[in-house]
């Protein structure tokens, strides 16, 4: 018998929790987030939902129309109204 890939797989790694997303949100009420939208304006702590990276909060605010997002697994930098 050879030993060749049988085409098995295993489930991926539970997602590490980024330890600032801990900490975040527990400052904030994460009951209703606010769907993100890149031609909307976010303040400082809105909770988003993203469609492709979940529920993050506004941490930061960029020129430019950037804001910076903590979500589970990290932070990004997403567009936004200026």
């Amino acid at each position: 018998m050879d030993n060749k890939n049988t085409g098995t797989w295993a489930p991926p790694p539970p997602l590490k929790k980024d330890p600032m997303w801990e900490e975040a949100s527990r400052e904030v009420n994460m009951d209703n987030p606010v769907p993100y939208l890149p031609t909307q304006a976010y303040p400082l702590g809105t909770v988003i939902a993203h469609p492709k990276f979940g529920t993050g909060i506004v941490r930061g605010l960029k020129p430019g129309g950037k804001i910076i997002v903590i979500f589970p697994d990290g932070i990004r930098k997403l567009i936004a109204k200026a």
